[in-house]
């Protein structure tokens, strides 16, 4: 079974319960999980849907990771039997409490690597900056101007 069976069998389920579930694209952040799903009042879920078996990416595992960090849910469905459970749970939880565990496809935790101890976050070394090598960078005439 491919993946778009799974994703129409799991929108007419989400409308069919009264929700929507929205085609989630952007041109600016790829791995986004493939359906935002809202259902009244105000429950949102992210949803990744994939064939039968197949896994997320590490990207999708790292969007996931962030969202959940932000407080949505992001859940994974890759059977059809998945759906309705899905479904009663959403319907069943309110926001702002933990989403049920066990929900849909299991997803493998992200993997993170450790920086070494010289690193800041962003990859840059700590090393000490010598003014002296900045002096020529931005410098100021009498008046005040730069030069």
């Amino acid at each position: 079974m491919r993946e778009y069976v799974v994703e129409n069998e799991f929108v007419k389920a989400v409308k069919a319960a009264g929700g929507v579930a929205y085609k989630l694209t952007s041109q600016t952040a790829n791995g986004l999980p493939d359906r935002l799903v809202l259902f009244f009042p105000a429950k949102t879920i992210f949803v990744e849907l994939k064939a039968p078996g197949k896994m997320m990416r590490p990207l999708q595992r790292k969007r996931r990771y962030q969202l959940m960090k932000l407080g949505f849910p992001v859940l994974c469905i890759d059977k059809l039997q998945q759906i309705k459970p899905c479904i009663e749970a959403i319907l069943s939880w309110t926001p702002g409490e933990p989403f049920p565990e066990g929900i849909g496809a299991k997803i493998p935790d992200l993997e993170m690597a450790m920086l070494p101890a010289d690193m800041d976050d962003f990859g840059e070394t700590l090393e000490p900056i010598d003014p002296e090598d900045l002096m020529g960078f931005y410098e100021l005439d009498e008046d005040g101007d730069d030069a």
